[in-house]
């Protein structure tokens, strides 16, 4: 049987939320939406990223942080936890590099190996 779930996130900025989508190839629409569930089941979600499968992955902010939501038993096209692992990573990424950019680095070098993201900076004169 198939069901939303909601997934807390420590996702907080719309911005860096929509920066990590698109870093991950990813089209979506955001607005008053409902994420689509099976048997045309709907939750509110404030951004929708919709799947191959026909179904839809929500984010719904909930005055604090964004909750994902989404039946992922329908959705057989996405990884639920490979989706969540790389959104915040990618999130992560946005988050800091926008950070310290507004402290004063450049950013040098970056280099991805094996999952992790290594990022060199140097302090603008």
């Amino acid at each position: 049987m198939s069901h939303f779930t909601k997934i807390k996130s420590k996702i907080t900025d719309k911005v860096f939320l929509k920066k990590a989508i698109s870093d991950m190839e990813l089209e979506y629409q955001e607005g008053k939406l409902k994420a689509k569930g099976w048997l045309w089941k709907k939750e509110k979600a404030d951004i929708i990223i919709p799947t191959k499968s026909g179904y839809d992955i929500g984010f719904r902010f909930n005055g604090e942080t964004y909750d994902i939501v989404a039946d992922w038993d329908s959705i057989k096209d996405v990884d639920q936890n490979s989706f969540v692992d790389t959104l915040n990573q990618r999130y992560a990424y946005n988050v800091v590099k926008d950070t310290l950019s507004r402290q004063g680095f450049l950013l040098t070098s970056e280099e991805s190996k094996a999952g992790d993201i290594n990022l060199t900076l140097c302090r603008e004169s």
